[in-house]
C-alpha cells in the first residue's frame, strides 16, 4: 500500500511481499514450463518410436516369441496406451494456449500501468486516438 507522507509516496512492506510473492510464482512458473516441455518431448518420443516387435520377448532376452493368439495384446496395449498420450496432448493444448493468453494480459495490463505511472499518454498505450 502506498503511503503519502509531506508529497512524498513510500511503500509498505505489503509491496515488497507482494513483489516477492511475484517473483516466487514466476520462478515457479519457469520450472513447470521446462517440466511441461520435457513433458511434450518424451510424449512426441513416445508416440513416434515404434513399440515392442512382437518377434522377440520383451524381457529383452532376445529370445523368439512365439507365434499364437495372445501375440495381438501387446500391440493392442501399445495402441491404447498411445491414444492416451495423444488424448492428453490434444486435451492439453487449448489450456496452454489459455495460459498464454492470460500473461500475455497481464503483461500488457503492468506496461500500461508502467506507461502511466512514467507520465505516457494512456490512450496511445491502448491502441486509441488521442
Amino acid at each position: 500500500m502506498a503511503i503519502a507522507r509531506g508529497g512524498l509516496v513510500t511503500y509498505s512492506s505489503e509491496h515488497v511481499a507482494y513483489g516477492q510473492r511475484l517473483t516466487q510464482y514466476l520462478d515457479t512458473l519457469q520450472r513447470d514450463l521446462v517440466e511441461l516441455r520435457r513433458m511434450v518431448s518424451v510424449y512426441d518420443d513416445a508416440l513416434t518410436v515404434p513399440g515392442r516387435h512382437p518377434g522377440t520377448n520383451g524381457d529383452g532376452t532376445g529370445r523368439q516369441a512365439t507365434n499364437g493368439p495372445s501375440r495381438p495384446t501387446e500391440r493392442l496395449a501399445l495402441d491404447e496406451a498411445r491414444e492416451c498420450l495423444q488424448r492428453e496432448l490434444n486435451n492439453g493444448a487449448p489450456y496452454i494456449s489459455y495460459a498464454i493468453a492470460y500473461v500475455r494480459g497481464v503483461t500488457a495490463s503492468m506496461d500500461r500501468s508502467l506507461s502511466q505511472w512514467e507520465g505516457e499518454d494512456s490512450a496511445l498505450d491502448s491502441g486509441g486516438t488521442p
